[in-house]
């Protein structure tokens, strides 16, 4: 929610809060409505993939690198819409490849928005780290992804001279986004963040508080071995509705195999012990500096989110409005209850709401001068 102030700020704020009423009243009356925007439902999920994502893909989007810290060559992939809203920088999370997004991407084009979305150092189709064992998710430091990310938008984004930037980061992305936003205020006129790694679950020892105490003291020792003590290659297997933590959307999932299986390059296992320490170390700082953040951020949450802790996301929102007249968009973390991590690729009951809650709050914060 948003307040009004004094002087100009106070009537920028109001004419903010007037947007984002109008905004709540129309999402309130059709948020689980695809056509609305568009989106593809899953009964034309093969169909639509098709016809239009995939020709999408092939004709509009251009793919290549750039140079992230320490000369890592970076994949990416972007499409410049003609007459466009703003674009939107997509930071994935962590495992992801940039083929992952093919369907959002489709959802943001379809609305007018250019889009860029990029493979992290060490993932997808980017170098990796570890070259002679690239299935370990490993980094040095987390602000590496923070400083890719800023070197992406010198190097590529900014270079194309859009009317506003847009962010859209999911679990991890929203870890290395939420720092990005810390310490580069005013890069991005608007930020949603998509089930974000404000705290990971690291799943190790008794709990995740537990566990990122340990890493935090002990990551250093040993910093490219398996976390855990026990090899995590890579893993995805066909869906089943009782073990995957990610996806309730059977399609959605076997489309993650078949991108991952046609391209196994991009495949990753479990991450190192330097990665679950520099993490937890990030997470901190995220919770810590929230109130440094000078952009509108929506901070979307999954009910049943069993890979980042959803507390942190609310510890987050209530850092971020400690000091200024804003909250988070909706006054705190927007839950989607049942859903599970993978928002961007959910059965429709929830990947509906959670597209229509970003792309609402894209118009808003777009319509604003």
């Amino acid at each position: 929610m948003w307040t009004i102030g004094r002087g100009r700020d106070g009537v920028a704020a109001a004419v903010l809060a007037a947007v984002a009423w109008i905004g709540v009243l129309g999402t309130a009356a059709a948020a689980d409505d695809p056509d609305r925007y568009g989106l593809i439902t899953e009964s034309s999920f093969a169909n639509r993939f098709t016809d239009e994502v995939e020709v999408l893909w092939a004709q509009r989007v251009k793919r290549a690198t750039f140079v992230g810290v320490g000369g890592l060559k970076l994949a990416y992939a972007s499409v410049v819409v003609p007459n466009e809203k703003a674009a939107v920088v997509i930071v994935t999370g962590r495992t992801e490849n940039l083929l992952k997004y093919q369907e959002v991407v489709a959802d943001l084009v379809r609305q007018r928005y250019s889009v860029y979305v990029y493979d992290h150092r060490g993932q997808g189709f980017s170098e990796r780290i570890l070259a002679d064992e690239p299935q370990k998710g490993h980094v040095g430091d987390f602000d590496d992804y923070v400083d890719d990310l800023d070197r992406f938008l010198q190097q590529v984004v900014n270079r194309n001279g859009h009317k506003k930037l847009l962010l859209l980061a999911h679990s991890m992305g929203g870890g290395v986004a939420t720092r990005h936003l810390q310490r580069f205020p005013g890069a991005f006129q608007a930020a949603a963040l998509s089930s974000p790694m404000h705290q990971p679950n690291a799943k190790i020892l008794i709990s995740a508080d537990s566990s990122c105490a340990w890493f935090r003291w002990t990551g250093w020792f040993m910093s490219q071995s398996w976390a855990g003590g026990r090899a995590r290659p890579y893993s995805h297997v066909a869906y089943d509705e009782a073990s995957n933590e990610y996806t309730r959307s059977p399609a959605r999932w076997a489309r993650v195999l078949k991108d991952e299986a046609d391209h196994p390059e991009v495949r990753l296992g479990g991450p190192t012990r330097g990665w679950v320490s520099e993490a937890c170390a990030a997470s901190d700082k995220q919770l810590a500096d929230a109130a440094k953040i000078v952009t509108p951020v929506l901070v979307l949450q999954a009910g049943d989110d069993t890979a980042v802790m959803p507390e942190a996301q609310a510890e987050f929102c209530a850092s971020y409005a400690s000091t200024k007249e804003r909250a988070c968009d909706g006054g705190g973390p927007q839950r989607i209850d049942g859903a599970r991590h993978e928002l961007l690729i959910e059965a429709d009951r929830f990947r509906v709401p959670a597209m229509t809650k970003i792309l609402d709050f894209y118009g808003r914060m777009v319509a604003v001068k």
